[in-house]
């Protein structure tokens, strides 16, 4: 690397938002090599080759930037008593009959000469919106544009709430929707079980009722790399329908081939030898499940000409989700063309017709039926949702947007006391840049899926809202850097999805965070992450929750609270020697806390000790562990009722304590 300029390396690393150093864990400052910086800048699509290549880069960068008229994007959140100027700049004085336009996402309009609403720092946004009616910005996506005969430039104007929704103090019970054991599940639960499950936790008092990603997964041959892992979904745009409740479709009584699919011997002997089994098999489910709904689909597709209803239903929700019907033309490509399936991404014109090709009348059906069993639920129960940091390398997201990813990198973890090589997830980032030219359009995308049916989303890896680890190509994973984004954009967005569905935000900040990500996680009222087994002690068995925190005993990638007291007898022994004492002392004092929401792990109710997943292995035991109890039963149990009744009665009892 001594070949490149090292002042032009680190200016342009500066610019682009690569780090040189980063803070571990024990407050060591380490240094990125050149060697990483020049990679990772590379695969953000910096052009370095040869010896001169850094130095013209780094003065492409400051050409570019010293000739900006307007950034791409501009956050402004309401109630700020700091209102900056946007910078304006052409590389010189913009001429003196030039005008700036700002117009509303509801086609408002306030048009001033630029010389009216700006001084020496630039535009002053708040002098330009007191000429839309209201007299000031609502909330909402607009673009802002400076015009003149000779240049031209706009943005997106980001207008958030100051805060994300609060949420009311509350409790709920969580579970990976796999692992359910329902009235007549097929080897997994499904959309209907987890309906079970929130109607007896709501019975008992229970205000959310949480699982794991519930997105499309590659679980099958159709793709070199099949992962089961919800946090490595083939898309974060579409649901896995290895989770449909196939009995409650409506559309069977249309299909009486899938009628009579569903009753085929053969069939439901597959299905009860799924059910048998302790590790839940998607791929299994997903392939038994299928020979019901293609039939379904077809059904209903080869309607098409009659003015069926339920076609017309389906055209109306298709025209309201066009990444919906991509994802689904992805997948038929992928089918039929054996998992190589990529090129340029399909217009609307170029679809698949489901009427007459099977693959896509599958796929589009699925995620229909998918979308309206989980708006049912959503709409008697408030569900917690879970938002992985990632998609599938292979996966739809890369491919239909792939100018808001970075090609040939992963996420990763710089090395630490658990990972002393670091971690390499294999999930492609999201590129800073790319994400902000297109106006955060895809980030808006993902957060509106999950909120449309979530009362509360958690945000995995919220750290990914400011910077992420970037391992470059093949590299191990400690030969990354990290790469920061413009925070305050990407929250603003967050903000403002999350004010729209009323939807609360949880971020999971476990492990080496920055303290200026929590100080932003509190100024934009995001919940954060307590967890009781990092913190407990034997001199301290029930240490307080941290404040404005989800409060849990564990998550999915920590041992469950009876495998933590036998791994920990002096913690046992300090919590009165009997697990479930322990387990209705430790819960009890969680519904007690000051924390706004408190999580009980539904595993945790038959004091199970295997874990849902081993993280930095892979195990056919990751992701698939199946309850030991049906619903059923544990609505029957008398301790497990008990142990709810005393969650439920600590809280109101916290709630009613801090009422004023």
């Amino acid at each position: 690397m001594s070949r490149h300029d090292p002042r032009a390396l680190h200016a342009l690393a500066r610019h682009r938002g690569v780090q040189r150093r980063y803070t571990t864990a024990d407050g060591r400052r380490v240094a990125v090599s050149d060697t990483t910086l020049v990679r990772v800048l590379r695969a953000l699509g910096v052009e370095l080759s040869g010896p001169d290549s850094v130095a013209a880069a780094w003065r492409a960068c400051q050409h570019a930037q010293r000739h900006q008229v307007l950034a791409p994007v501009v956050a402004e959140r309401a109630g700020s008593h700091h209102r900056a100027p946007i910078p304006v700049g052409s590389g010189g004085d913009l001429p003196a009959d030039s005008w700036v336009t700002l117009v509303t996402e509801d086609g408002d309009q306030a048009r001033r000469r630029l010389g009216d609403v700006s001084g020496p720092g630039g535009i002053d946004l708040r002098q330009l919106a007191a000429s839309l009616p209201g007299g000031q910005l609502p909330i909402g996506y607009h673009s802002l544009a400076v015009e003149s005969p000779t240049l031209g430039a706009s943005a997106v104007v980001v207008a958030a709430p100051a805060r994300c929704p609060a949420p009311e103090r509350s409790w709920g019970v969580t579970a990976p929707l796999y692992a359910l054991r329902g009235a007549g599940d097929w080897g997994a639960g499904s959309l209907g079980d987890l309906r079970a499950l929130a109607e007896w936790v709501g019975s008992a008092g229970a205000g959310y009722t949480g699982t794991l990603p519930l997105y499309a997964g590659f679980l099958s041959a159709e793709t070199l790399d099949a992962d089961p892992s919800p946090y490595r979904p083939a898309s974060r745009l579409a649901w896995n329908e290895a989770y449909l409740d196939v009995d409650g479709l409506p559309e069977l009584a249309m299909a009486p081939e899938a009628a009579r699919a569903l009753h085929d011997p053969q069939l439901r002997h597959a299905v009860e030898a799924l059910r048998r089994r302790p590790l839940a098999d998607l791929a299994g489910v997903l392939t038994a499940k299928r020979r019901v709904v293609q039939k379904v689909a077809e059904a209903v597709f080869h309607r098409a000409g009659t003015g069926d209803g339920r076609r017309r239903a389906y055209d109306r929700w298709a025209a309201d989700h066009p990444e919906t019907v991509a994802y689904a033309a992805f997948r038929a490509r992928l089918e039929h063309q054996a998992g190589t399936a990529r090129g340029d991404t399909p217009r609307r014109e170029q679809l698949p017709d489901p009427g007459t090709d099977a693959a896509m009348a599958y796929h589009c059906y699925a995620q229909w039926a998918m979308d309206r069993q989980l708006a049912d639920v959503a709409s008697r129960h408030r569900l917690y949702l879970d938002i992985p940091v990632g998609v599938h390398p292979d996966g739809f997201d890369p491919w239909f947007e792939p100018g808001a990813f970075v090609t040939g990198a992963s996420v990763g973890a710089p090395p630490d006391e658990f990972f002393t090589a670091g971690q390499r997830w294999d999930l492609p980032p999201l590129h800073p840049e790319g994400l902000r030219r297109q106006g955060y359009r895809h980030l808006i995308a993902v957060l509106r899926r999950a909120m449309a049916h979530a009362g509360m989303v958690r945000l995995d890896h919220v750290m990914g809202l400011h910077r992420l680890w970037v391992v470059p190509g093949s590299a191990e994973a400690r030969h990354g850097a990290y790469v920061r984004f413009h925070a305050d954009e990407l929250r603003a967005v967050v903000a403002l999805e999350a004010h729209r569905a009323d939807t609360v935000v949880v971020g999971e900040d476990l492990g080496t965070v920055p303290g200026t990500v929590r100080r932003a996680m509190r100024r934009d009222g995001m919940l954060r992450s307590s967890i009781w087994q990092f913190d407990a002690t034997a001199e301290q068995p029930l240490p307080v929750p941290l404040p404005g925190s989800l409060a849990s005993l564990g998550s999915h990638d920590l041992l469950p609270f009876a495998a933590v007291l036998a791994e920990r007898p002096e913690l046992r022994s300090a919590l009165g020697g009997d697990d479930w004492q322990a387990l209705e002392r430790c819960l009890a004092h969680l519904a007690a806390s000051a924390a706004p929401v408190v999580l009980v792990d539904l595993a945790d109710l038959w004091l199970e000790h295997s874990p849902q997943n081993r993280p930095g292995t892979v195990t056919a035991g990751n992701f698939g562990l199946r309850a030991r109890r049906t619903l059923a039963e544990l609505h029957e149990d008398s301790q497990v009722t008990a142990v709810l009744r005393v969650v439920q009665a600590a809280r109101r009892a916290q709630i009613g304590a801090s009422q004023p």
